[in-house]
């Protein structure tokens, strides 16, 4: 796709989100990985908001065949999409998708480099890890994947993430229980080993296969690695809670 058709489309979806409205059609839409990432790319510009952390997504083979991409998936989020401890959200959401995941706060930062980081290097500049629930929503009015999906911020909708360990090394983020909990019934079981096997595994990916292409990532931002317990598409008007083995938990309801 060129520059300027890439453009348009990444003014649209930044309109479209800066409004809050539903698109039926995306024109030109993007054919390849490629295309949804320039777009993406340019939706950050387009938008003008601060980026406060990144996604991953599509760190099961479930996943990726939903999604239709062979393999882990990335995009920015913006700060105004991010909250902090359980919460209580307007439910205006189409997907109402639920994922809960292991969130890793950076304290330095880890520029774009043509050498690949060590994982060494990667884990000294995580501060804390936190408890995330992100809530997987879409700019359109039914539910797209593919590049079109790359090209909306991979699905965002919110991330709230709940209060974090500094002393996280010690902690079993393969095994350990990861539960999705919906109206007070356990809907998923899940842990960690769901994503990339690890999701340490998934954050090194980032570093070194997608943001040493872009930017690189900045101490403070926070990155989320991918969904512990699949994608649980919630009734509306649920109370949710996502409990960690060994971490916490944290909550959200949603509201009319």
């Amino acid at each position: 796709m060129d520059h300027q058709s890439a453009l348009h489309t990444a003014t649209i979806l930044a309109a479209a989100r800066r409004a809050g409205r539903r698109l039926h059609v995306l024109e030109p839409a993007p054919d390849s990985l490629e295309d949804g990432y320039q777009i993406q790319d340019l939706v950050v510009t387009c938008y003008g908001e601060q980026v406060g952390a990144w996604k991953i997504g599509a760190t099961h083979p479930n996943a990726q065949a939903g999604l239709g991409v062979p393999g882990p998936v990335a995009s920015r989020l913006f700060s105004r999409n991010l909250l902090q401890g359980s919460q209580r959200v307007k439910d205006t959401f189409l997907i109402r998708g639920l994922e809960a995941e292991y969130a890793f706060r950076l304290g330095a930062d880890l520029p774009a480099r043509a050498t690949p980081y060590t994982r060494e290097e990667i884990l000294d500049a995580v501060v804390s890890v936190h408890p995330a629930i992100e809530i997987v929503d879409t700019r359109f009015d039914s539910a797209r994947s593919g590049p079109v999906a790359i090209a909306d911020n991979v699905n965002d909708g919110l991330l709230i993430y709940g209060e974090g360990r500094s002393d996280w090394r010690d902690l079993d983020m393969v095994e350990a229980a990861v539960n999705m909990e919906v109206n007070g019934e356990i809907v998923v079981r899940g842990r960690g080993a769901e994503v990339l096997g690890n999701p340490l595994a998934s954050l090194t990916w980032l570093v070194n296969e997608h943001a040493a292409a872009r930017e690189g990532l900045r101490a403070g931002q926070i990155i989320t690695t991918g969904s512990c317990t699949g994608l649980y598409k919630s009734p509306p008007g649920c109370r949710a809670r996502a409990t960690f083995e060994g971490l916490g938990e944290l909550s959200v309801q949603f509201e009319a």
